[in-house]
């Protein structure tokens, strides 16, 4: 694959040729002046293409790019496919959002505004396009979608071909599992278009796809499905300490404490309400309203590390590099504000896991784990959900507690970690995000253009230009 960053839209017309290469790049193809498919996204277009004896350029009709929808203004690669006889445009990548506001160009998509705008900045400055869109927007007969695209610094609505891969970022889990969505995710699997981060994870499917494998199942803490007051009393018999959660939850959301005491048993919230309860019958009738028939689960308290009865967990960032393997991309210990639950988004604060570590106790041993034990922990877990699990991911949030014996805890894990400004590790006294690019967007990108069939993707220089003269112009 070879990659020729610059695109140029003109008009020729006093030749019959679509496409023009440069010299050098026909030669290192070994092609001869001929008729090629050029393909972008969805829309492959038959084009008779020459050489240039300008290096550096590619120069495309202005008929052509309109059939291919090509937008002007991108920087993009292109490859050669020897074997089809096809020369592609990309990497174009299409993120499917719940909505947006295309009023609002600077800032569409309200609090995941900033993580988009660096995704599609960063995308531009490598070679490439985003597209973010919603499920409406798109037209599978016709293999176009509406979406918006960014380009000097405000997004705006265009209609481009069916993407080369699709980023799942819907954030209703409801929408995620109708009809509607299922039948959408299989026109992406019939017309060959990745999609990943396929859905949301349900917490009981994640323990039982993990707890039949024996490398996985020694960090799980015992869970079962609250279903009755008999799973209450079998789990608060075996463990003083146990955690009511949603199966389906996220962000600490409508999680429980529940202690088992001399003269009763105890519930704790985050918020700090607290309530005790005689019996266990008044517990689960307690539970039982407050929980209105959504699936809960039961699991196992662990005696965690933590500063001042505030837990600490490690959340660990695992994503899919360049080469479509896993890899650990980020690691940051979360210490949380009160004693139940350690999220940022519920007012937890951060701290390098190798300080954490070392500040965090009580330990009851000297078998500290490092932060590369937890790194591998993340990065094997990972791997093995991913064989367990059906459905395409690339990216995982994966929560790590480590317990005063120094034994590493799987807590949950997120196939869409949160990327609002707050759940984003600054540096000490720093306000605002880096400007430098990040670790975590990079990654993703570079993945998608692996999927795209781009996985050398370089900088691009220089975006798709027109020449404005004349009844050809465009605006």
């Amino acid at each position: 694959m070879s990659d020729v960053p610059t695109i140029v839209v003109a008009y020729e017309p006093k030749s019959e040729v679509d496409l023009y290469l440069p010299q050098a790049q026909m030669r290192k193809w070994k092609l001869q002046s001929s008729t090629l498919d050029v393909q972008f996204g969805s829309k492959s277009v038959c084009a008779r293409v020459g050489s240039m004896e300008r290096n550096g350029s590619t120069l495309i009709r202005p008929s052509l790019a309109q059939s291919l929808h090509l937008p002007t203004g991108s920087p993009l690669l292109i490859r050669y496919l020897p074997d089809q006889q096809k020369l592609v445009f990309g990497p174009y990548v299409g993120i499917l959002v719940s909505t947006y506001n295309a009023q609002y160009q600077q800032s569409p998509f309200g609090p995941l505004s900033a993580f988009f705008n660096e995704v599609a900045d960063i995308n531009r400055k490598r070679g490439g396009i985003v597209c973010a869109f919603r499920l409406q927007d798109v037209n599978w007969d016709a293999g176009i979608v509406r979406g918006l695209v960014r380009r000097g610094g405000v997004w705006r609505q265009k209609v481009l071909p069916l993407p080369q891969c699709i980023y799942n970022r819907l954030v209703s889990r409801q929408r995620e599992r109708s009809e509607q969505m299922t039948a959408w995710v299989q026109r992406c699997k019939d017309a060959n278009i990745p999609f990943f981060n396929e859905r949301f994870l349900n917490k009981w499917h994640v323990h039982a796809a993990l707890e039949q494998q024996e490398a996985a199942a020694l960090h799980l803490p015992s869970m079962v499905r609250y279903q009755s007051q008999e799973d209450l009393r079998q789990m608060l018999s075996t463990y003083r300490t146990i955690y009511a959660k949603p199966a389906n939850g996220s962000m600490g959301k409508g999680i429980f404490r529940l202690r088992r005491t001399q003269v009763g048993y105890s519930l704790a919230r985050p918020g700090g309400m607290n309530q005790s309860f005689s019996s266990l019958q008044g517990l689960h009738h307690f539970l039982s309203k407050r929980t209105k028939g959504k699936p809960y689960l039961l699991q196992q308290g662990l005696p965690l590390i933590g500063i001042s009865g505030r837990p600490t967990d490690f959340r660990v960032l695992v994503q899919k590099n360049r080469a479509g393997e896993w890899s650990v991309t980020s690691m940051v210990a979360r210490l949380g504000q009160n004693r139940i639950v350690s999220n940022i988004s519920r007012g937890g604060s951060m701290l390098t896991p190798l300080h954490a570590l070392r500040v965090c106790g009580p330990w009851a041993t000297s078998n500290k784990p490092s932060p590369q034990l937890l790194r591998d922990v993340a990065l094997k877990l990972s791997i093995l959900l991913e064989e367990a699990l059906p459905g395409h991911y690339a990216e995982f949030g994966v929560d790590l507690g480590v317990d005063v014996r120094g034994h590493v805890w799987l807590l949950e894990v997120n196939s869409k970690p949160s990327k609002t400004a707050n759940t984003i590790p600054l540096p000490d006294g720093m306000e605002e995000p880096p400007r430098r690019a990040r670790p975590s967007v990079v990654r993703m990108l570079e993945y998608a253009s692996y999927v795209s069939g781009f996985p050398r993707a370089s900088k691009a220089k220089s975006g798709i230009k027109r020449k404005t003269t004349g009844k050809n112009r465009r605006r």
